[in-house]
């Protein structure tokens, strides 16, 4: 497709227009191109056109003729150009990862930072092609194959329609100048391979098939957005947000159920792999626990219900405040002190919340609120004998609860426990003069 007709096709269909543009510009072929075609739409669309140029320092001189290109082009045309310079080497040092992964989160770290309503970036079909088949090749799902995405929060990518031929094409016509980046012809790099390796062979079956692979990730990226939307709406069925857990997996498609098990493990700080995922999709099954990455926090499964549980040693816990207090994701203890002279609502709290409230002056040294600790014993107010915590939690409390319960404690013991209530030494007395509203709240 002619690069002209692309851009203006994909800003029509977005209604991108009266806005600031910013195009990422390296200046090799397609985003000369890309700069060239918005500068000339700009009054069309009434677009303030500007660019950028990240100077990788990667390949000495040849680096900075890239960067004297792009300043001189910039001025012929008359269009603003930002040169941002970065530590690719340093960044990739520091956080062990590799020079072309460094780059790329450098360029899109200063990408970000840019002061536009849309950052243009000139990913082509023959981009778009290299990637999918290189998920494919490394290992991938549906997510995977819908290739590059042509909006993504301020990125916009136009061309994903244009082959780079069309583009090359299309500034040998117009006599416009470019420059190449040599390790581009190089197979040291895996995308190369792609590139000068197998693309080639695959034309040989099928010369269309960059825009055969666009069309194809176009509408997997629609039924995927699909998916992705009926996830959300059964998320919203089985989460139980008392237990921070997930009910009733079994009943959905495998489908929508894999999606279910990537969002709890995200919202639980995990970063799942497809591994990870089917993992648990086999606990389902099979019921019990594992740990998935070894950090001591176990997803568990049992009853109908997929939770978490932590075999660490550490207990959550803090020093109780007035007003919201918080040691576990999502729930929320609140802590109110009533003054004894404040009769009416001091009679009224104490009689509904008999189990919520305390005698504040008891209170030694001062209030910890923490999760369960080894050992613990309590005598519930009104009660002769001693309560065994592991034994009450095991039970009277469901699985997916008990790692979230809250206790309260002094200097010589326990004060309250959630579900349980308040301890025979600090109940509400005649001669209590202030007392401790304790409730909760959960997102």
């Amino acid at each position: 497709m002619n690069p002209n007709k692309a851009l203006s096709d994909f800003l029509t269909e977005h209604e991108i227009h009266h806005v600031l543009v910013t195009c990422a510009l390296s200046g090799g072929a397609d985003s000369v191109c890309l700069l060239y075609c918005l500068n000339a739409v700009a009054e069309k669309f009434h677009l303030q056109v500007s660019a950028v140029h990240v100077q990788h320092h990667l390949r000495g001189e040849e680096s900075q003729r890239d960067e004297l290109f792009c300043r001189q082009l910039c001025e012929k045309w008359n269009i603003p150009l930002q040169v941002v310079p970065v530590d690719v080497r340093g960044l990739a040092e520091k956080k062990k990862i590799s020079v072309e992964t460094s780059a790329r989160e450098c360029r899109y770290s200063v990408f970000s930072a840019c002061e536009c309503d849309y950052v243009a970036t000139a990913h082509t079909a023959s981009d778009n092609l290299e990637t999918v088949l290189f998920r494919v090749a490394r290992g991938t799902a549906l997510q995977g194959l819908c290739g590059i995405p042509a909006i993504r929060e301020k990125f916009i990518r136009p061309f994903l329609n244009v082959s780079r031929i069309e583009i090359e094409s299309f500034l040998q016509e117009k006599k416009i100048a470019f420059v190449n980046d040599s390790t581009n012809f190089s197979d040291d790099y895996s995308r190369n391979f792609i590139r000068h390796q197998i693309i080639p062979a695959v034309k040989k079956l099928n010369p269309s098939c960059e825009q055969n692979c666009f069309r194809m990730t176009e509408t997997i990226s629609q039924d995927a957005d699909f998916l992705e939307l009926s996830a959300q709406n059964a998320y919203a069925e089985c989460f139980h947000p008392e237990s921070r857990s997930l009910k009733f997996l079994q009943n959905y498609h495998p489908a929508i159920r894999r999606r279910l098990i990537a969002h709890f493990l995200k919202e639980n700080h995990f970063s799942p792999s497809l591994a990870q995922i089917t993992a648990v999709e086999k606990l389902l099954h099979e019921g019990g626990k594992i740990d998935l990455d070894r950090s001591g926090v176990m997803v568990c499964y049992g009853r109908n219900t997929l939770w978490l549980e932590s075999q660490r040693n550490d207990c959550p816990s803090k020093t109780l405040e007035l007003g919201e207090n918080t040691i576990f994701q999502g729930v929320f203890l609140h802590a109110e002190v009533i003054d004894k002279t404040n009769s009416e609502k001091f009679a009224t709290v104490h009689k509904k919340f008999t189990d919520s409230v305390l005698d504040y002056d008891i209170i030694k040294g001062y209030a910890e609120l923490h999760a369960r600790k080894a050992g613990l014993s309590f005598l519930p107010a009104g009660k002769k004998h001693h309560v065994f915590i592991k034994k009450w939690l095991n039970s009277s409390v469901a699985p997916e609860l008990r790692r979230t319960i809250h206790f309260l404690s002094d200097e010589s013991g326990l004060l309250w426990v959630e579900g349980l209530g308040v301890a025979e030494r600090a109940k509400i007395t005649d001669s209590t003069n202030h007392m401790l509203f304790l409730y909760l709240s959960r997102n």
